[in-house]
């Protein structure tokens, strides 16, 4: 699951995300970066903040600057502008409030498969690109937050101010980031086995008398 949620996630990343916006995002993030290690470089100069030999100290600073770079990153929007059809009275219906599919497509995106009900075919396809969408977006948000943490952890590290314990604590909430590509994953695989269905046959009216 965890390579077909990667997979789908490089095919549909632009579909949630603006090219545009996280290019500036990126461009932001780095001169935030830049900034920050200029600064601490100075800082070393004149007070020897770190009070540890060169390498450690040069290794920790562009540590502690790539976080403050992710960190920037984060914080920037860079989902793509909303579509009117998204919005309720001028407001976005924000991705992420998707999340919580319907009952009866959470049925189908667990660990196990399920066949899909043929009266569930629309729900379905319709829910799990919600859900698609949704975890990109949080994706997008999550990891360079974490990512963040973990290097500002490893910088701390490098200068005494952290135990490998936080660094463990810190990689392992990273690594778990890979439960939203197996997520994605399985709502991929829900929507494939929706889409090979026949429309359910519509329930002819009732003559009204």
């Amino acid at each position: 699951m965890f390579t077909l949620g990667w997979q789908v996630f490089r095919r549909h990343v632009t579909d949630v995300l603006d090219p545009a916006r996280v290019r500036h995002a990126a461009v932001w993030s780095g001169v935030a970066a830049v900034v920050a290690l200029v600064g601490m470089a100075v800082l070393e100069a004149r007070v020897d903040w770190t009070g540890t030999t060169p390498v450690r100290s040069v290794v920790a600073m562009v540590l502690l600057a790539l976080g403050v770079g992710l960190l920037t990153f984060a914080c920037i929007p860079t989902w793509q502008p909303p579509d009117p059809s998204t919005t309720i009275n001028g407001r976005q219906v924000r991705p992420s409030w998707q999340l919580a599919a319907r009952g009866a497509t959470q049925l189908y995106v667990q660990r196990r498969p399920v066949p899909v009900l043929p009266e569930h075919r629309d729900i379905v396809r319709t829910d799990t690109v919600l859900l698609r969408r949704g975890l990109i977006g949080m994706l997008a948000r999550v990891a360079p937050l974490l990512g963040s943490g973990l290097v500002a952890v490893l910088g701390a590290f490098v200068l005494g101010a952290a135990s490998g314990f936080h660094v463990l604590a810190i990689a392992a909430y990273t690594v778990g980031l890979s439960e939203y590509f197996v997520r994605i994953g399985r709502s991929e695989r829900a929507r494939v086995a929706a889409e090979s269905l026949e429309p359910a046959p519509e329930t002819p009216a009732r003559p009204t008398s």
